[in-house]
């Protein structure tokens, strides 16, 4: 009898805590994480200033562009949607390749192709 009320209760207890922690659960707003998403960009920019090496206005206008973006995601809600956030993500891409110079550019795209000819179409 013991054993069966303590496993009726073990149950119980275990049943309200998962429901409890499911309810409370929300998503962290881009704004709230800036330090975790400063981190993710800096690293995003010296990888690309290792590729093209960006001068620092370059590095500069490209932090300004990205703060940018983040806050047009973050603020509004009509960027929710799949197709939305692609639009803007490639309009930001398109912002970064224009800080970039003819040469710069170049580099990337070259980099770009042989980083993927080589890696992932290997065969066996």
């Amino acid at each position: 009898m013991k054993k069966t009320i303590l496993a009726i209760a073990t149950i119980v207890t275990l049943t309200v805590g998962n429901g409890f922690a499911q309810r409370y659960r929300h998503e962290v707003p881009a704004m709230n994480n800036s330090r975790g998403d400063n981190a993710v960009e800096e690293f995003q920019i010296n990888k690309l200033d290792q590729i093209v090496s960006l001068s620092r206005k370059q590095e500069n206008k490209i932090k300004k562009i990205e703060n940018h973006y983040d806050r047009l995601m973050s603020s509004n809600n009509r960027y929710s949607s799949f197709q939305n956030v692609q639009r803007l993500e490639k309009s930001k891409q398109k912002d970064i390749l224009e800080v970039l110079t003819p040469a710069q550019r170049q580099r990337l795209f070259a980099y770009q192709n042989n980083f993927n000819k080589g890696r992932y179409n290997r065969r066996g």
